[in-house]
């Protein structure tokens, strides 16, 4: 087979699968694998410093979509925002504006897939780009709530492209030795961009058409992703499933081994790899879907994605994120002035939080941090409920108002030490490379239908019941609480290739549990043997 290799431009000629030529024997694979877990790594060499390069403008796409959440949620106080509009902060038509962003990832969806198979996770990311480019374009120079609303369908459609290219490219371009902290840290950089978009609400609160400003710094992070992502080099997970062997072990070596070609962790992701992904895939074919769910396996795989993109949306972040000062409102504070003030504090708190979070992720686990985050946010709305109820009917009480705002911020902290760095990651740990773009593109399909869905009924829930909304957010982390426990695997410690093992088990979460050794490796590779009891931990 020959096609034109993507690094350089070049005709070659490669191989279909690596097991239709040739066999690893159990010594090569062990040894392999003992010498990629006994060989030193360094955060601060040359290899790992490239790489930081690289994921930066990964994690950019996060940081666009985080700026959107705090510029809505903050221009919506705006007094020169709701005369300009004629709307209130919290009424069905501002669920609406907020909801067309959602609706704009939603039509997005059925596209990501096939543009990131097809084309690259760095077209993914420049596609998304230009979209958000044109969006921002549109809603900072809107002078009708029509215009307005079709900026931020613009903006939803190009955010669902870097909100799936982002995420599958930082996770498949990671270190394994830590992928967890360096995978978690893309969405911690949601809060960069709610943190300056929060802060530049803040500055232009008194201007006049003051909440232009904010909108025009939208062009910022997108331009960036724009600009740089065809100098980053291609995700090596697809330039194998492409048969771009030889471009994807000089990757591998440039990031990952010290530009050692051979060297034991690039020679050991090079064979799990080959064995795993095939040139035959279903990511060739743009409709094919039936792969997502045609195993058991994958649907395993697929209950996990769909989950965490429904449960990362209604645990009660998303209406923190978008109605934060009505939040502060319901507790009590009435001033703008105020309100826009600690809307600015809340983000760099919580992206505090979400940073320390992600350096705990292969230390702890994914499951132990995500359950135990549900917990902390279940004992927040269970104190926030009353002590916003006695600050609403008695606006004197400053002891109850202060208070219910500490729990809501202790709930932001709570939920982004686990959740942040988690969300996006563990779902692009739970699909293989042949469903990794579509199974993304699907789970932000489900991500942008949940946020509109809450984001549309939470300013008239907010309007009608006021703090009585957080007793559903009670009841709904109780069962995400239980589902997780049950039905999700735990991911560290494993190559992503390695992870199939985990998926085609009978039990899956019994299995994640075990700890890894040769036999892992052994079984990605599908080399038979008896169990190895020595080599990696």
């Amino acid at each position: 087979m020959v096609s034109s290799d993507p690094m350089t431009g070049k005709n070659v000629q490669h191989d279909e699968h690596l097991s239709a030529n040739h066999h690893v024997t159990v010594e090569e694979v062990v040894a392999m694998a003992t010498g990629a877990d006994q060989t030193k790594y360094s955060l601060w060499t040359l290899s790992m410093l490239r790489l930081y390069g690289c994921l930066v403008i990964g994690y950019l796409c996060a940081t666009v979509n985080g700026f959107d959440g705090a510029v809505m949620g903050g221009i919506n106080a705006m007094v020169s925002y709701q005369k300009y509009f004629h709307m209130a902060s919290a009424s069905s038509s501002t669920g609406i504006i907020f909801a067309i962003y959602s609706i704009g990832t939603a039509c997005a969806a059925p596209f990501v897939g096939p543009v990131n198979d097809r084309w690259g996770r760095r077209a993914g990311m420049f596609v998304g780009g230009l979209f958000i480019l044109v969006g921002t374009a549109v809603a900072s120079r809107a002078i009708n709530h029509g215009m307005f609303m079709g900026g931020r369908f613009i903006l939803g459609f190009g955010v669902c492209f870097v909100n799936v290219s982002g995420p599958v490219y930082v996770g498949e371009m990671a270190h394994p030795v830590w992928r967890g902290p360096l995978s978690g840290l893309y969405n911690c950089f949601w809060y960069i961009g709610s943190i300056v978009a929060a802060w530049v609400v803040y500055g232009a609160k008194t201007l006049e058409n003051g909440w232009r400003i904010p909108l025009y710094c939208q062009f910022i992070a997108s331009g960036v992703v724009v600009l740089f992502a065809w100098f980053l080099p291609e995700s090596p997970r697809w330039l194998v499933s492409h048969g771009h062997l030889q471009s994807a072990r000089k990757v591998l070596a440039r990031y990952h081994g010290e530009g050692d070609l051979e060297h034991p962790l690039v020679n050991l992701q090079m064979t799990e790899m080959q064995y795993q992904v095939s040139t035959e895939g279903s990511d060739k074919r743009w409709w094919d879907y039936r792969e997502l769910w045609k195993t058991r396996a994958h649907r395993n795989r697929l209950v996990c994605v769909l989950s965490m993109a429904v449960f990362g949306q209604w645990s009660g972040n998303s209406s923190t994120s978008y109605y934060l000062p009505v939040m502060l409102e319901n507790a009590g504070i009435t001033s703008q002035s105020r309100k826009l003030l600690l809307n600015g504090i809340y983000a760099p708190l919580c992206f505090v939080a979400s940073v320390s979070g992600s350096m705990f992720l292969d230390k702890a686990g994914r499951r132990p941090l995500l359950m135990s985050s549900l917990v902390g946010c279940i004992i927040c709305f269970t104190i926030i409920t009353p002590l916003s109820k006695v600050a609403d009917q008695d606006p004197s009480n400053s002891a109850a108002a202060n208070a219910s705002i500490a729990f809501i911020y202790l709930f932001g902290i709570t939920f982004s030490f686990a959740w942040t760095p988690s969300s996006p990651m563990y779902v692009v740990e739970c699909l293989d490379t042949h469903t990794r773009a579509k199974g993304k593109s699907m789970a932000q399909f489900f991500t942008a239908c949940a946020s509109a869905i809450i984001q549309y009924s939470s300013g008239p829930a907010f309007q009608h019941i006021k703090y009585y909304f957080y007793i559903v957010f009670i009841g709904w982390d109780l069962f995400e609480l239980a589902f997780i426990y049950m039905f999700w695997p735990e991911t560290k410690d494993r190559t992503l290739e390695e992870l199939e093992e985990v998926f085609q088990a009978s039990r899956p979460v019994k299995r994640s549990l075990e700890p890894r050794s040769s036999q892992t490796v052994l079984n990605t590779v599908h080399v038979d043997a008896k169990p190895v009891t020595d080599g990696i931990v």
